[in-house]
């Protein structure tokens, strides 16, 4: 098992047919009563640990448990925002420090003999404290995850399952390594209230390849109630642009099509059939350390396009300038409505932004 196990902490291995080859995992808790811890599309941080957020969840519900309110100090730490050790120094956040080290462990490279749940008591979590960990080298490609699945159960289904959630699959074998083992499932469904997620990208090479995602949880029970993500994050205007044309300015051989300020439209122009437009925002979460975790652009109410994060959402902080090229192919000649909006961590989405297209007969 790659990376320290100290203080009784257990390590365990598990398998889930193919995509969970060398996946592996572990688990830590403290507290009063505590339980016993490459793709074919490109991997986004920031979509993963949401999703492996509304997972978590999605379990809980299906075991009659109250669901977790995400936590941004808890979440920032758990993803990659560094931390001071007791004594000094520092430590990167859980899930980029096990991808830079390529293997798990619940030891901060940053501070030896320490796990995260040292140091929690000092950011006022001083009551049920929890950390599990994975990795695997599953795809980023959709599939289906099926609540309330039984330990064991094969795959991301099961007979008789009730609520499902479209995911990537690396985060879906992220759940179900945890839920298939008994140590991290308790974790899971544990007695806390708060929680937050990372996910990173591994660049180094353990025993079993080289890459694989990595996932790190924090659990608590109390705390700041300023640090709990309360708001949804928003979308600044919607622009739309043809061959290039800055939205809301024509220029020569270009179309501008409209813009919105906030949510109200105040241009509009044609295009010709078939040509393909730019779509653009700026998404923000205005809450220290908020991130915004994937947007969608949709015409008439149909998604065009969908994105679940990419580099420039996982760097972004505050705000983040978007935009995504469609095409106004098998639109019918006439005005149509284009709409933008945000999801943050916790899976909350914003007001949607309006611009019109009108496509040429």
């Amino acid at each position: 098992m790659p990376g320290p196990t100290p203080r009784g902490r257990t390590s365990l291995a598990r398998t889930l047919g193919a995509a969970l080859a060398g996946a592996f995992l572990l688990a830590l808790a403290a507290g009063p009563g505590a339980p016993a811890r490459a793709a074919d599309v490109p991997f986004a941080r920031d979509s993963a640990r949401s999703e492996v957020v509304a997972l978590i969840n999605g379990e809980r519900k299906a075991a009659g448990l109250k669901p977790l309110t995400v936590d941004l100090l808890l979440s920032s730490r758990a993803h990659d925002a560094s931390f001071a050790c007791p004594g000094g120094g520092s430590t990167p956040g859980r899930a980029r420090d096990n991808a830079e080290h390529a293997g798990l462990s619940h030891e901060l490279s940053g501070c030896p003999d320490r796990s995260i749940l040292d140091v929690m008591p000092s950011w006022s979590y001083r009551a049920l404290t929890g950390e599990i960990l994975a990795y695997n080298y599953a795809s980023s490609d959709l599939v289906a995850y099926h609540f309330g699945c039984p330990p064991g159960s094969t795959g991301f289904d099961c007979s008789g399952s009730g609520a499902t959630l479209d995911v990537s699959q690396t985060a879906a074998t992220a759940i179900r390594q945890w839920v298939d083992s008994p140590t991290h499932h308790a974790i899971m469904l544990g007695a806390y209230d708060r929680f937050g997620c990372g996910a990173w990208a591994g660049t180094g090479t353990t025993q079993y390849g080289t890459g694989g995602a990595f996932y790190a949880c924090v659990f608590a029970k109390g705390g700041p109630a300023s640090r709990l993500d309360t708001r949804a994050p928003s979308v600044k205007g919607v622009g739309v642009a043809a061959d290039g044309a800055v939205a809301g300015a024509a220029a020569a051989g270009s179309s501008s099509i409209g813009r919105t300020a906030g949510s109200s439209q105040v241009a509009a122009a044609t295009v010709p059939a078939g040509a393909t437009v730019t779509v653009s925002s700026t998404v923000a979460d205005s809450e220290t350390l908020g991130r915004v975790a994937g947007w969608q652009v949709a015409v008439d109410g149909g998604v065009v396009v969908n994105v679940l994060g990419s580099g420039r959402i996982d760097a972004g902080r505050g705000s983040v300038r978007v935009e995504a090229a469609i095409s106004t192919v098998g639109l019918a000649a006439g005005a149509h409505t284009v709409t933008i909006r945000a999801r943050d961590m916790a899976g909350r989405w914003s007001a949607t932004a309006t611009a019109t297209l009108v496509v040429a007969p």
